[in-house]
């Protein structure tokens, strides 16, 4: 007989004595909520209330028409995921109850008449004179004022009509036009200045005199989940249509459909295009972009052991002599921004500066101006250049700080190696899991206002899932769309109180953005904890942790309560509980978990030509 023969048998004898003198496993607890090795989509129905204000004019809006075109349901999925064929739910789903109300004469008075004491009068911005410079227009746009957007926000929410609650999500669709008190006006936002150049977009750019607004977080007090848009306002930049002459503003070849303001129903579009045009703003904007979005990229990172403490390793290139690079980033400030979008983690960031070496500055200008330094790499795709330096070098720019890392990169440099970015988040060039931060900063770039805090904090939030609220997915369409072509209007989005907007108009992440996050985290959370649960009842010391999992499932149970409660903050909180405590049976039953991360397997190697975040400077750097 053989060695290897005798090998085989002596190895089937041991298993078959095994089986026979191995203890019966014992049987896990009794769980209500988490089931071990099940994925749980967590379902909720949501009231969404659309208020008309202005509309009462019999034909004007009709409201059965708008209800009927909007979803009837939303189910979240991985969208980086999706563009590489692999549809990932994220566990989360939604069945929608419509209230489409018409708020009366009474309270268009009202709302109106706050409006007229608090606004005032400005000359005319950049786009209206544009619009008024057309010949095609329906009329001239007289004298200005300017409306404060987060007053106006403020009083919607704590104004409603009868029957409707802000804190749920509501739209509000406004229209001025034709009352005698009406005045020609656009919001504003100006309190906010840059962190790093102390420059105030909201006064300096007239692309930033807007129609829309909303989403602003309170600091104390119940949530209020508002955005509203106002058809009488403007025209403005950001959403195109001071524009009634060009049909491709964006210049990608498609014709742009665009929103005009309420005069121009009955020229530049027909009147009876006003119903199917709320509808559009409130399904593929309000709802798809703002309330119940998709997660860019997996929120659940390093699944199956997710973390707890989150650094930011900011390593800063210094080819700019002109300028200290860490002069141009508060640390501090994207910490604790990031820190209201997951307050279940703790983050920290670390800084570290390098001169613009000649080896990076190679790769920068490959990246830049092409061709790819690294041959046929990535299909030979120089944008995957500074892709392909950060994944061969990067235990160097990692301090081993925080149970997860994102590694940044960002380059202070002259102007042409800037390369007409801000930024971009990118992913690991195989599957759509998010892998590293990229910022550029230069002079031209520091003089319209630009350092780094703000595209840091933009750029993480997309490593941590966050979308644009200009780009999504319509779940029953199964459509992901960005603003352009027969989305344009879909730039109406960046009008609400966020960082992940293009607007620079803010420092914070919404209250859409917090609700979105926190129902993804407590699906992931569950479902992780489903994950490590099959591994503990398969495991012969289960009966170890029992007593950790019943409390794990307490708290799921919880969890699940305040979800349904629109309380997604003690929602998430509660779910990360249960998901430690299963974490600790583990740890009681001798099963290992460990973290799958893009660092913990940096050798990971694929090929794609997808990559995210260019920065459109039509609407970045208008004037």
């Amino acid at each position: 007989m053989s060695v290897r023969r005798c090998m085989a048998c002596l190895a089937l004898v041991t298993a078959g004595l095994a089986a026979v003198i191995a203890p019966a496993k014992a049987a896990g607890p009794a769980l209500q909520t988490l089931e071990p090795g099940a994925f749980r989509e967590i379902a909720q129905n949501l009231t969404v209330n659309v208020v008309l204000v202005g509309f009462d004019r019999p034909g004007l809006v009709d409201t059965a028409a708008l209800q009927a075109a909007l979803p009837a349901s939303y189910r979240s999925i991985h969208r980086y995921a999706n563009f590489y064929g692999r549809k990932e739910p994220t566990g989360n789903r939604f069945a929608f109850q419509y209230r489409v109300v018409k708020a009366g004469p009474a309270y268009a008075d009202a709302l109106f008449g706050y409006l007229g004491s608090i606004a005032t009068a400005q000359p005319r911005t950049l786009f209206q004179n544009l619009y008024n410079a057309q010949p095609g227009k329906a009329l001239a746009v007289a004298q200005n004022h300017a409306i404060d957007a987060p007053m106006t926000e403020a009083w919607l929410a704590n104004n409603p009509p009868p029957g409707i609650d802000t804190g749920s999500y509501t739209v509000y669709l406004i229209n001025g036009f034709g009352r005698p008190d009406f005045k020609f006006h656009v919001y504003t936002k100006t309190d906010l200045v840059d962190p790093d150049t102390g420059y105030n977009f909201g006064v300096n750019r007239a692309s930033r005199k807007m129609v829309a607004w909303g989403g602003t977080p309170r600091s104390s007090g119940p949530a209020r989940r508002v955005w509203f848009y106002d058809f009488s306002a403007g025209p403005e930049s950001f959403n195109g249509n001071y524009n009634i002459s060009d049909a491709d503003l964006d210049g990608d070849g498609v014709a742009d459909y665009r929103i005009p303001p309420i005069w121009e129903y009955g020229s530049y579009r027909t009147a009876s295009a006003l119903t199917a045009d709320a509808a559009r703003l409130t399904r593929f904007v309000a709802i798809n972009l703002l309330f119940t979005t998709s997660p860019l990229y997996k929120p659940a990172i390093s699944a199956p052991k997710l973390p707890s403490t989150v650094n930011i390793d900011l390593n800063l290139f210094q080819g700019d002599p002109t300028s200290d690079a860490r002069s141009l980033i508060k640390p501090a400030e994207v910490v604790a921004q990031l820190g209201r979008l997951q307050s279940h983690n703790r983050f920290t960031a670390g800084v570290r500066a390098y001169p613009l070496d000649n080896s990076v500055a190679r790769v920068l200008n490959c990246f830049t101006f092409g061709p790819s330094c690294y041959g046929n790499k990535l299909g030979g795709a120089n944008f995957g250049d500074l892709f392909l330096y950060a994944e061969s070098h990067l235990l160097q720019y990692l301090d081993g700080s925080g149970d997860y890392e994102v590694p940044v990169f960002h380059f202070n440099v002259i102007n042409d190696l800037a390369g007409g970015l801000l930024g971009f988040a990118d992913d690991n060039w195989r599957d759509g899991t998010q892998s590293f931060v990229f910022g550029f900063d230069a002079p031209a770039l520091r003089a319209a206002g630009y350092g780094f805090t703000t595209t840091t904090t933009h750029e993480v939030g997309h490593h941590l899932g966050m979308s644009h609220p200009h780009d999504g997915y319509d779940s029953e369409l199964d459509l992901d769309y960005s603003a352009g072509g027969n989305f344009y209007y879909a730039w109406s989005g960046d009008e609400s109180n966020t960082i992940m907007s293009y607007i620079d108009l803010s420092l914070n992440f919404s209250q859409f953005d917090q609700d979105n996050m926190d129902r993804w985290m407590t699906a992931a959370y569950i479902n992780q904890a489903n994950v490590i649960l099959a591994k503990i009842t398969a495991s012969p010391r289960a009966a170890a942790a029992g007593a950790l999992l019943l409390a794990a499932d307490s708290a799921a149970s919880q969890a699940l309560a305040r979800y349904a409660a629109m309380d997604y903050r003690n929602a998430v909180a509660q779910a990360k509980t249960a998901y430690l405590q299963v974490l600790s049976g583990a740890a009681a039953a001798n099963v290992k978990v460990e973290p799958q991360a893009w660092q913990a397997d940096y050798k990971a190697k694929g090929k794609s030509d997808k990559f995210i975040d260019r920065v459109d400077y039509v609407h970045r750097l208008a004037p």
